[in-house]
């Protein structure tokens, strides 16, 4: 038996039963054994866990319950590929099994796909998958929210905006060539730049054709980590960026600093560039008021729209991945003077596989100074891999009511 996540209608936290063994497909192990260190809380000495938090009357504990072999199965390998970074396959191995099962009625498969769905903005799946859901199980589906980027812009049109998120490293490949295509279909689009570690030419290339393209066309980009780009790709000029092919990572990043409408830093760069190359730099376009308006960052949202509750809690944002530990450090240092800490994950669209490790010293570390811990609104995907690793073993999940 495996267990999976839904409603707790109870006041009082439940204890959570002992975790099912974690079974991921071959296919989704292959993709980790390489990069994927032992767990971290393998090693670590047992933890006398404090007494759990109370939720607030508006939320509920998330409660572990048993499923199916085959539904457990398909959730914990769609986890794994999701935590991967691989959504495609995710979204392939939960829409196969509710194709296999159409009798089964374990929800969730269901819900995982819901916010798979939501993540990606893909608001089309997700109302077929609304429908599919009132027929089978016989009552309302989850509610379609607004991503909060959208929800608190007024410079982007939320009809248009479409959601393209990068992986660790920027090379050659169909997600790149998307950024092309961008220049040809829709208005509005969001670049997820966060996860980018690292760079090759060929995707420098790929990227500053892209969005150059989609500059010259009035295209309303926002690049979403923008900033990290910009630090990972002078990281790979200031190491080896002197050659005649390496030219294409100073071009990426001059098109980076249009974008930003940092034309000081572009100067600066120019003069770089002239004495490195003995050639003149690209000459500074200005951007259209809409395109820069369009990396304006949105306000900080208000609780209602982050997910959070009125009472205070510490928000994590994006992808919690290895380049996450400024995060992890603000953290601990939110919770030094704390004996109840509420960590808000209403933002953040995945956990990096190789990130939990790090992310549960963060919490065993709390739990050690007599701390208690909860994790409200983490999404469904991210709740499966907390299952998985035991997460829930140092926190307690919550998620509000009206869920």
């Amino acid at each position: 038996m495996f267990s999976f996540l839904r409603k707790s209608k109870q006041a009082e936290p439940a204890p959570a039963p002992a975790r099912a063994p974690i079974k991921p497909a071959p296919a989704a192990v292959a993709s980790v054994a390489a990069r994927q260190p032992e767990p971290q809380h393998a090693s670590t000495p047992i933890v006398e866990t404090p007494p759990a938090a109370e939720p607030q009357p508006s939320e509920e504990v998330v409660v572990f319950e048993s499923i199916s072999a085959e539904a457990g199965s398909a959730v914990e390998e769609a986890a794994v590929y999701y935590a991967n970074n691989m959504a495609d396959q995710a979204l392939a191995t939960l829409s196969q099994y509710l194709h296999d099962h159409p009798e089964k009625k374990e929800m969730q498969p269901w819900l995982m796909l819901f916010d798979l769905y939501q993540v990606q903005n893909n608001k089309p799946a997700f109302d077929e998958l609304s429908m599919q859901f009132v027929v089978r199980f016989e009552r309302s589906a989850p509610i379609w929210k607004m991503p909060a980027a959208v929800a608190t812009s007024t410079n982007v049109d939320p009809t248009q905006k479409d959601l393209l998120t990068l992986g660790s490293k920027l090379a050659a490949g169909p997600q790149l060539e998307k950024i092309c295509q961008l220049a040809q279909g829709a208005n509005n689009a969001r670049v997820n730049l966060r996860d980018v570690v690292s760079v090759e030419l060929s995707g420098c290339k790929l990227m500053q054709e892209g969005l150059s393209s989609c500059r010259k066309r009035g295209k309303l980009l926002q690049l979403e980590g923008v900033d990290r780009l910009i630090e990972v790709v002078k990281k790979q000029i200031a190491a080896d960026g002197h050659g005649d092919e390496d030219r294409l990572a100073w071009l990426l990043l001059f098109e980076l600093y249009q974008w930003l409408g940092s034309e000081a830093e572009y100067e600066d760069l120019a003069i770089e560039y002239a004495v490195n190359f003995e050639i003149s730099p690209p000459a500074w376009e200005a951007l259209k008021p809409a395109q820069v308006a369009a990396q304006a960052k949105p306000p900080t949202p208000s609780p209602d729209v982050a997910g959070a509750e009125s009472c205070e809690c510490f928000a994590m944002r994006g992808v919690i991945s290895e380049a996450s530990q400024s995060q992890l450090q603000d953290l601990s240092n939110y919770a030094a003077d704390k004996q109840e800490i509420r960590i808000s994950l209403a933002e953040v669209t995945r956990v990096d596989f190789v990130a939990v490790g790090n992310f549960m010293s963060a919490l065993i570390n709390l739990t050690q100074a007599g701390k208690k811990v909860l994790i409200l609104e983490a999404n469904e995907m991210v709740q499966a891999l907390f299952l998985m690793m035991g997460v829930s073993e140092f926190a307690t999940l919550i998620r509000k009511k009206s869920r």
